[in-house]
């Protein structure tokens, strides 16, 4: 996480619980769960059986294949943050070296950067850890640009899957991975303006792109720029309609039962 003073640093995130709380150890939302408020959250045993059946494989075959690309996924994301601090590539990720330099380049006429930097809300009892934060100059009103790191194999998927649309009232927006990322990024960008008075010019995915032979070895890497649209009154909107729903899940009313 970054060290900054673009605002006062109140909600902190628990890595290993993906907990956010305040000093006072009041909990905080994390997006992925509000966002399960829209769609149902994925069932991957379930899903997993039914992409099996599809491509005549097993079930364990296919929840390995995930797992397998979760963990080139994280193992990305953490040689892109130690390149970031350090300018350093570990031992064991000496064949990241051109994929990573290639990605963090387009940074580098950033006025300042930040990395994973704790957004949040004391209003709504949200928060958030976004990938990248540049700003455009030095001024305290300076507008920022926000990005987020994917690594997708099969890259940006903009087709539904299972729920065909998300639920109200949303449900005009098609239930995607771009879609959910879109809502993701611009939730970003809606608390960091919040927090600091800045405003948002510019969202984007950086796409990252393993690409394997046919023994399923990665063999290189593509990278790609996803433009994201800023969803900013729909951020709103979510918020708006959900904020009894959040107080409510993360303070469940305590119900005392009288004795007869």
């Amino acid at each position: 996480m970054s060290v900054h003073t673009l605002y006062k640093q109140l909600v902190h995130l628990d890595p290993v619980e993906h907990k956010y709380t305040d000093s006072t150890g009041k909990e905080y939302m994390s997006f992925s769960h509000l966002y399960h408020f829209l769609v149902p959250k994925f069932n991957a045993e379930y899903i997993a059986g039914h992409v099996a059946r599809s491509e005549g494989t097993s079930k364990e075959a296919v929840l390995g294949k995930w797992q397998s690309a979760t963990d080139e996924g994280t193992r990305i994301d953490a040689a892109l943050e130690y390149f970031t601090k350090t300018g350093q590539i570990k031992d064991d990720d000496a064949d990241l070296e051109p994929i990573i330099k290639h990605v963090l380049s387009k940074y580098s006429t950033y006025h300042q950067t930040y990395e994973q930097l704790v957004v949040f809300s004391e209003k709504y009892r949200t928060a958030g850890s976004l990938d990248k934060l540049g700003l455009l100059s030095n001024r305290k009103d300076s507008r920022f640009h926000l990005s987020d790191f994917k690594c997708f194999e099969a890259g940006m998927s903009y087709t539904p899957k299972g729920q065909a649309w998300l639920n109200p009232p949303f449900d005009y927006l098609p239930n995607t991975k771009y879609t959910k990322i879109n809502f993701q990024t611009s939730y970003y960008a809606w608390h960091l303006e919040q927090l600091t008075g800045r405003k948002c010019e510019r969202i984007f995915v950086d796409m990252i792109r393993p690409i394997r032979d046919n023994k399923g070895k990665v063999i290189n890497y593509a990278n790609s720029v996803i433009p994201m649209p800023y969803m900013k009154h729909q951020v709103e909107l979510l918020l708006e309609t959900f904020k009894d729903k959040i107080i409510n899940t993360l303070e469940p009313a305590v119900i005392e039962l009288e004795d007869f």
